[in-house]
């Protein structure tokens, strides 16, 4: 059975990606600078992400729910999520800076656009109503079906195969979905901490809050980041503060995550089942099983479909 779903499962984010590829060709040039064009993409996220994710479930069987990891995180775990939230800011922060200086990326925020799976999109008004609908488009939305689809159904998927190769498979394809190069690299390492999250928390939850709490972050407050760095006197010490606000965050991130993983070993509660598949297994056949899954037509075909997306060939 894991060796035909191997096969199979990629098949799922093979359709979202198509499908992104295909309403690519839509012209919604005359909805620019309407609400209509803000609704169309509800209906994208809606059609390419949560329709097949409902498909693939309901044929997985009834309880498949169960193993979908839709449940609550405890409260001793919100320190660990405030400390990813700040790693991962600050690692994207850190690789804009770096692409920025190989001439990849200019570094600045384009306020008066927003981009989402490769299009634009431009801003409303300022109102309050404005503001939460950008909020829901751009920021709850968009980590709700992406978290539903990869760290919920895939994740679980690729969970026999061990956490590290499920985390990274899941990011690759992840990553994907920018429709871009030059946001491969960092929406895959933002897939690595999202996939760490759920690993630690196992709650899908972890990662939704984190995803929603970065988005808005990039909505609301990276464009004044970026007018600071943009001054030449003040990248130097952004700099210096950036590198110390990341080491920070990331040592405390990993102490929590080391305190949430001994809380569960003296509450002696079960490992999950893949773990105790995982021990019993040579490491050299686990590593087979994630390399076939890498290699795998569904799985190679979205890496296809993007590139030839990429180089404008489709």
């Amino acid at each position: 059975m894991q060796t035909k779903s191997r096969f199979l499962i990629p098949l799922l984010p093979l359709f979202s990606i198509a499908f992104l590829v295909v309403s690519g060709y839509i012209d919604t040039e005359r909805l620019m600078g309407t609400r209509d064009a803000y609704l169309s993409f509800v209906i994208l996220q809606l059609l390419g992400f949560v329709l097949p994710t409902v498909f693939f479930c309901k044929a997985r069987g009834e309880n498949y729910i169960f193993r979908m990891k839709l449940r609550l995180f405890g409260l001793e775990k919100t320190v660990f999520l405030i400390f990813s939230v700040l790693v991962m800011i600050c690692a994207m922060m850190a690789m804009e800076l770096f692409l920025r200086n190989f001439g990849i990326s200019d570094g600045l925020y384009a306020h008066s656009v927003f981009r989402i799976y490769g299009r634009t999109l431009p801003e409303l008004g300022s109102n309050i109503y404005d503001t939460l609908y950008t909020m829901v488009v751009f920021a709850i939305l968009p980590a709700a079906t992406e978290e539903l689809l990869f760290r919920s159904v895939l994740y679980t998927e690729y969970e026999h195969l061990g956490a590290p190769a499920a985390i990274v498979l899941t990011s690759l394809l992840y990553s994907l979905l920018g429709m871009s190069v030059v946001s491969l690299v960092p929406s895959f390492v933002g897939g690595l901490f999202l996939g760490f999250s759920l690993y630690i928390t196992q709650s899908v939850l972890a990662p939704f809050v984190i995803h929603v709490v970065y988005n808005l972050y990039c909505l609301f407050l990276e464009e004044y980041v970026w007018a600071f760095i943009s001054k030449p006197e003040n990248e130097i010490f952004f700099v210096f503060l950036l590198i110390t606000l990341m080491l920070i965050s990331a040592i405390m991130m990993m102490s929590q995550a080391e305190r949430v993983i001994y809380d569960k070993g003296i509450r002696k509660l079960p490992m999950p089942e893949y773990a105790e598949r995982f021990r019993s297994k040579k490491k050299t056949a686990i590593w087979k099983g994630a390399l076939g899954a890498f290699v795998s037509p569904a799985y190679l075909l979205c890496i296809v479909l993007f590139v030839l997306r990429v180089v404008g060939i489709v």
